[in-house]
């Protein structure tokens, strides 16, 4: 991780791992919107701590505030079995979360990654459509103890 920076933006190419065992593409016209999260990341031993603080700016279909919420996982993980999410923030482009995650890791895991995506939850249905996403080296975040609270660029 360069200094200024808390991590890179990744979204084209994300693949999601379905319930079913399906993967499938997620394509750049699947992708709306942008705006900015603002978290911090902490290293207490082997945990990765993630303070998923706020968010600005986001957006979705025509421009229209979001029913926000965050997913995070350390990537590749065949099971999901470290995936988690925030509550979901209705109706608004600037959503406060303030929720923190743990996530153990061991030495086999420092070539992962600690995926974060913003998603919007339509209304009226249980369909999402991925705002952005972002990732984190796992042994870049070991290295540094703390990442400060940040803000981050969402693009899709």
């Amino acid at each position: 991780l360069t200094k200024g920076r808390c991590g890179s933006v990744r979204s084209s190419l994300w693949k999601q791992r379905r319930p079913s065992g399906s993967r499938r593409k997620i394509s750049r016209a699947r992708v709306k919107g942008k705006g900015q999260l603002k978290l911090s990341i902490e290293v207490q031993g082997w945990i990765l701590v993630l303070h998923v603080m706020e968010a600005k700016g986001l957006t979705g279909k025509e421009n229209q505030a979001c029913n926000s919420y965050v997913k995070m996982s350390i990537v590749p993980d065949a099971d999901w079995k470290c995936r988690q999410k925030t509550k979901t923030v209705p109706d608004s482009k600037n959503p406060v979360f303030h929720e923190h995650f743990l996530f153990p890791v061991q030495e086999e895991d420092e070539q992962k990654r600690l995926l974060v995506t913003v998603w919007n939850r339509e209304r009226n249905s249980r369909h999402s459509e991925l705002i952005g996403c972002m990732s984190f080296g796992v042994k870049s975040l070991l290295s540094l103890d703390k990442v400060p609270p940040c803000w981050v660029t969402v693009r899709g």
